[in-house]
């Protein structure tokens, strides 16, 4: 297939290049010439096509629209329409989290900008704490795969060939622990995670960060973080000036750092929990719906203010908050969440309600500028191609009232190539407890049960009646027909496949080892350490290479040896359990004194069934599920 654009010379320009680039990631075999018609109209939301034989005729004025029907018109090239569309926001966004140990690659960037483009998305933030680089600061960024001028640089066009605005989503207070870490950063430092507001030095610091970033990005817009400052004020602020109250402090160190922005060139917005904790004293979501505002602290008029929500399924949260910020601020930008961040599998279910649930109170309210966050949650563990059903989802809402089941399946396979129902096999790795599609508590058991020790067995308690041998080898035997018939995403399906199948016989291992052992069951101890723990060490082989390969096909070399040692402590941990069992069986030890530990809960459930819907069991800290013990204590 080949393509040829007429029409109006500056809409060609702005659109030709973009249109080779996504001709060339289609897969067709078929020799027409599509002639496409451009066509500017007034109307900047609103974008329309009308196709005949081989023939296209698109009015639009904003690229991404335009990309938009391109991909549709390039998918649906056998057949004659005319559609038209109007987005209900005028921007939409993905924020990708590179921060979490994974620094995506520039080139998985590229590729997830295609798809943002055949989605009709305009934005594109990436979260980078500490991960580009500053002239003058060598180790802000250090051993972290931070992206050099001349990625973001490359990036940023890249982003312009669609249309997209690529926004340096940062951090100016919080969340710094891994730069603050180093010596050089000390005079920096309120407290392990935080700069010292008020000190001159962080100031300096901060127009270096402002300054590297606006010389690389085209678009004005910044997202300058500011969120969970906790223990602002408390470390070396407070053994300096005394104590101050944080929502003082903030509203300084806020006030100095748009001043900032405003002198390197920047148009920001920052997490709105400042101005809305500090107003109530009470927790971010906690806002009554008939709550004044008017005598509100509000913010500045050049300053966004970012709601972020990824949990809430009330929609009446949502649309208590989006008053509270209407009231605020000009301009409430909002911030959805895709869940793949539930530990090592993605939570389509979670995301999916509260997508729903949170663009239509947004389009209610009348906000114009919505994203949603992959956020990579302690350790990226999740393989990012794991994010696109949520992101078809949130970027579907942003066209449609509703989702449409018919049509979603087929805006997928045009959008991600690849076919939904497989994608959505992955959301029961963590249904357990509640079911596909039901894991509204956010359950996460396909992280700690394969962590967990299975000498110590500290999840036991809470699947001690149910069947996890076969629910997990139900679901591998699904993925494994899923990995043999896709093209595009076979490694992403073989790493789920072989994760159920270490699953089906870890998940209970604890349990059937210490039944057997409270009970002197001597030949189900030695067929646990000859047959079981070998097989599952091989499955367990095949799921860390794979996990390896993917980790390299999506983000720079950094970062992955910390997962490289948590799926290593698995093996090594299985090996232990094996010698501990040898040795009992061989009358080495006499007793195994950590399986006469007794099982307890680790979460008070107050007497409810796992099963029941308001049952929370998710853990997600790795080094509080290997272990009892404190693996950072203090020295």
């Amino acid at each position: 297939m080949n393509i040829e654009l007429k029409g109006n010379p500056d809409l060609i320009r702005s659109v030709e290049e973009g249109s080779r680039l996504l001709l060339s990631d289609i897969n067709s075999s078929e020799e027409k010439v599509l002639t496409f018609l451009l066509e500017e109209i007034s109307e900047s939301d609103r974008a329309s096509v009308t196709k005949e034989g081989n023939s296209c005729h698109i009015c639009f004025r904003e690229p991404a629209q335009y990309f938009r029907i391109f991909n549709y018109v390039l998918h649906h090239s056998g057949e004659d329409f005319s559609l038209e569309e109007r987005p209900f926001f005028k921007k939409r966004g993905f924020m990708l989290d590179c921060s979490r140990n994974a620094a995506a690659s520039p080139e998985k960037i590229r590729s997830i900008v295609c798809r943002l483009a055949k989605m009709g998305m305009n934005q594109l933030f990436l979260y980078m704490e500490d991960t580009y680089e500053v002239p003058g600061y060598p180790y802000f960024g250090a051993y972290r795969g931070r992206y050099s001028q001349k990625e973001l640089k490359d990036l940023d066009n890249w982003c312009g060939l669609f249309g997209i605005e690529l926004i340096p989503c940062i951090q100016t207070l919080a969340h710094l622990h891994n730069f603050l870490r180093w010596q050089s950063s000390e005079n920096l430092k309120d407290t392990d995670d935080i700069l010292k507001a008020g000190s001159d030095e962080v100031y300096t610091f901060i127009r270096s960060l402002l300054e590297s970033l606006r010389s690389c990005v085209s678009a004005k817009n910044i997202h300058i973080g500011m969120d969970e400052a906790h223990m602002l004020g408390l470390g070396n602020y407070l053994k300096e000036k005394g104590y101050e109250p944080s929502s003082q402090i903030i509203e300084k160190h806020t006030e100095k750092v748009l001043e900032l922005c405003r002198e390197t060139g920047w148009t920001p917005m920052m997490w709105s929990d400042m101005y809305i904790t500090s107003n109530t004293g009470r927790g971010y979501y906690d806002v009554s719906a008939a709550a004044d505002t008017s005598n509100w602290k509000k913010s500045p008029k050049d300053l966004g203010l970012v709601y972020w929500d990824y949990y809430n399924t009330r929609k009446t949260v949502y649309q208590n908050m989006l008053h509270v910020h209407n009231s605020l601020s000009d301009r409430v930008i909002f911030a959805g969440g895709l869940w793949n961040w539930n530990g090592i599998s993605p939570n389509y279910g979670k995301a999916f309600c509260c997508s729903r649930l949170a663009l239509q109170a947004c389009r209610q309210a009348g906000i114009q500028e919505v994203f949603a966050t992959g956020w990579m949650d302690n350790g990226a563990e999740t393989p990012v191609d794991a994010i696109y059903p949520s992101l078809a989802v949130f970027s579907f809402l942003c066209f449609h009232e509703d989702l449409q089941e018919k049509e979603l399946v087929t805006y997928f396979r045009d959008c991600v190539d690849g076919n939904l129902e497989d994608f959505l096999l992955l959301d029961s790795l963590d249904a357990l407890f509640k079911g596909p599609g039901k894991n509204l508590t956010a359950d996460n058991p396909s992280k700690y049960l394969l962590y967990q020790d299975p000498m110590l067995g500290i999840f036991d308690w809470h699947i001690k009646d149910l069947k996890t041998a076969a629910y997990y080898k139900t679901l591998a035997d699904k993925l494994k027909k899923v990995w043999k018939t896709s093209e595009k995403y076979q490694d992403l399906f073989r790493f789920y496949y072989y994760l159920s199948l270490v699953l089906s016989q870890k998940a209970d291992l604890g349990i059937r080892i210490k039944t057997a052992y409270d009970s002197r069951n001597l030949s189900t101890l030695k067929e646990i350490s000859e047959k079981v723990i070998p097989r599952i060490l091989q499955n367990l082989a095949e799921m860390h290479t794979l996990r390896e390969k993917l980790w390299f096909e999506d983000a720079k070399p950094f970062g992955y040896e910390l997962l490289d040692i948590r799926l290593g402590g698995v093996k090594i941990r299985l090996k232990s359990c094996q010698r501990r069992l040898w040795d009992y069986l061989s009358g080495k030890v006499s007793r195994l004194e950590e399986l006469e530990q007794a099982r307890l809960p680790y979460w008070d459930l107050k007497g409810t069934d796992p099963q029941d819907p308001k049952a929370e069991l998710r853990e997600n800290l790795w080094d509080k599920i290997i272990s009892g013990c404190g693996l950072i204590d203090t020295v």
